[in-house]
Order: structure tokens, then sequence, then C-alpha cells
């Protein structure tokens, strides 16, 4: 239990289908792929969506990380069909394990990407963790910066602000109601929807982000990190993406703040576009958090969404003054 709650366990948070379940001409295709039936399956602990997902291993000791996902689960269907397009098409300078083969059939999809030798991170983090997972980032960002014309010629751009980076904004014009926030947010509902008109400014830039970076989106090995789950990227800052990051190493007890200022997405940033992130970053969650669990998606979805809410509250209030 930490101060702002329950720890999700971000190794275990999946409920996902398994080998049975999947078709017989996606385990066939697989199969195939190994060059042999798998004699090791080893299910993927993390995660929110409920698509197969696993380290698979033949006898021959041939392994693939393999995803799958049928009509039953259109959310990571359409996760990892995007994520087929977009990973060939990342830079090999990012650190993301890289995509081996992609078969899609009529109602269902099946990817399978280099098995690295690596872990899921767990909370809480250590610095070594830390260090190894903003490095992978920084160099992801910097190859992503500009953004690269293989990603241009995929269709990712710059995309409108997601109208749930602006939810304090959306509550002060009377379209929803007050959803629940920290008491130190309590007093200041009217100067988070003015941060969070800064959004369209404080995102324009030419760099294609991740746009779901957090550590459970990483795989750390001995030496490295990998980034995984490329199917949201948009054209936009990088360094919003670092603030997504290290709200979960300030919810740990780690200095976001400085950890921030001395990565190198950070450059140019200014105080009010970072206390700007952060708002839209707790209006998102906090709202998130306060709706019904989503059919098909892990129950800790709700309880990451709260505890990553208060971890940002905590930093935007400890920046702001607010007490």
């Amino acid at each position: 239990m930490s101060r702002f709650g329950p720890t999700v366990p971000y190794d275990a948070t999946a409920v996902r289908a398994t080998w049975p379940t999947l078709p017989t001409y996606v385990q066939e295709r697989i199969t195939a792929e190994l060059g042999g039936g798998p004699a090791d399956i080893r299910m993927a602990g993390g995660g929110f969506s409920s698509g197969f997902a696993a380290r698979v291993r033949a006898e021959s000791g041939a392994e693939l990380f393999v995803k799958a996902a049928g009509p039953d689960n259109s959310f990571a269907l359409n996760a990892f069909r995007q994520e087929a397009r977009i990973n060939p098409a990342l830079p090999k300078e990012v650190p993301a394990p890289r995509l081996e083969f992609a078969a899609d059939f009529d109602d269902w999809t099946v990817i399978g990407f280099e098995a690295v030798d690596g872990r899921a991170p767990t909370l809480p983090m250590s610095v070594r963790d830390l260090d190894l997972m903003l490095d992978a980032w920084a160099k992801a960002a910097a190859a992503l910066t500009p953004a690269p014309q293989a990603l241009l010629d995929l269709g990712v751009t710059a995309r409108p602000v997601d109208h749930q980076l602006r939810q304090f904004a959306f509550v002060d014009s009377g379209g929803i109601e007050k959803f629940p926030v920290p008491r130190v947010l309590d007093a200041h509902w009217a100067e988070l929807a003015q941060l969070e008109q800064g959004i369209d400014a404080a995102m324009t830039a030419d760099s294609v982000m991740h746009f779901d970076l957090r550590p459970d989106n990483m795989i750390v090995g001995a030496d490295q990190a990998w980034i995984c789950d490329w199917n949201w990227v948009e054209v936009h800052s990088t360094w919003f993406d670092t603030v997504c990051f290290l709200i979960a190493a300030h919810g740990d007890g780690h200095d976001a703040d400085a950890l921030f200022w001395a990565h190198p997405t950070a450059a140019g940033v200014t105080p009010d576009e970072l206390d700007t992130a952060l708002a839209s970053i707790i209006g998102y969650y906090l709202s998130q958090a306060a709706q019904p669990l989503i059919p098909q998606v892990s129950p800790y979805i709700r309880a990451h969404q709260q505890w990553s809410g208060r971890a940002a509250a905590d930093w935007l209030a400890q920046r702001r003054g607010w007490t």
C-alpha cells in the first residue's frame, strides 16, 4: 500500500485468452512460424487487454513473443493490427522488440515479435530500472524527431488533442459533473481548467510520440530496456510521454521533477507546459477511474487510473505550492 492507495501489480494485471482458446488456424500459423509445436508457453502477466500474449518456445528452442485477438475482443484486435503496421516502420535506433511475422484472418489477427531477454518492471522501481527505461525512451525520442517519413507515409499524423485531456475544462463548462479528486485539488478546479487550455500548444512538435508510455509497456533486461505496444503513435511532443512515464516514478517515491528536467526530451519545455501536461493527465486518469469497469479489460484498470491520477495530482500540487 502506497500513500496513493493500493499499488497495482503491473506484472500480474492481465486476464488473457489462453492457447487452447485460440482457433486451430491461429495455432497452426504460430506453429509454422516456430518450426514446431509449442513446448513452453509463458503467458504475459502484465497489460490491461485480454488478448492472447505469451512467450512461446518450440522444442527446437525457437522463441517468439506472440499476440492474438479475435472478434470478441475488438479493442485488442484493432490494437494488434495497428501495431503490426507501425512496428516495421520504427527507426532501427528505437529500442523495441521487432516484428517477425503478422497474419491477418477474416476475424483474427496474430503477430509475433522477437523474444527479448527481459522482464516486466514492477513497483517499487529500482533506480537502475528507471535509468534503463529513461535511457531507452531518450534513444527512441531522438530517433523519432523529426517525425520519420516511414511513419508519416503510414498515416501517422498530428490528430486534434483528445477531449479526454480537457476534463477539468469540460467540468468548468458544465459538460460533465465533477469527478472525485484528491482534497489538495478541490480549491483549484478553475485553475486546472485554465492550465488545460495550453495543451494544444504544449503538444505541438515535429516528432512521433508513443502516447502510452508507462513502465508496464516496457521490458527491462540486464543492460537495456525495450519499449513495447506501439499502437497509439501520433505526431506530438515526445516530452509529454516522459511526463506520463514519470508519474509512476513520482508515485513510487522518486524525484520525478529532477528526472524530467534531466531528460533530453525536456529541452525547451517551460515549467508552465509541464504543469499543463500534468493537469491534463490528472483529469484524464481521475475521470476515467470514476467509470465502471470495461468488459474484456483487466479489473485492475480503474485502480491503475486512480493511483496514477493521485500520484500526478501530488506531483502537480508540489510544483504549484498547493497544500
